[in-house]
């Protein structure tokens, strides 16, 4: 499952997308460039309430609450701005 989104990032639009990733954690999204898909941010489902929550929650609210934490948290600029992928939590 893959989200298609749109952000403003230094005052341009950059189109991004979020999907559902493997790794070391049952669950992880990943939003990504989405012309380039180049990794911007990584949050994944740890700890035992991250790990239910993700167990529980349908993919797509499971993506967008990704979204709207990254968004929250800065993490979508911070990766544009500095070229490190940056990791969180859901």
């Amino acid at each position: 499952m893959i989200e298609n989104f749109e952000q403003m990032i230094g005052g341009k639009p950059m189109q991004l997308c979020a999907s559902l990733g493997e790794g070391p954690t049952p669950h992880r999204v990943i939003i990504s460039l989405a012309e380039s898909a180049k990794t911007l941010v990584i949050l994944d489902a740890s700890g035992f309430i991250g790990t239910l929550k993700a167990e529980i929650e349908e993919p797509e609210k499971l993506i967008a609450n990704a979204i709207a934490k990254a968004r929250d948290d800065g993490l979508i600029e911070r990766a544009v701005d500095t070229g490190v992928i940056q990791e969180a939590s859901l």
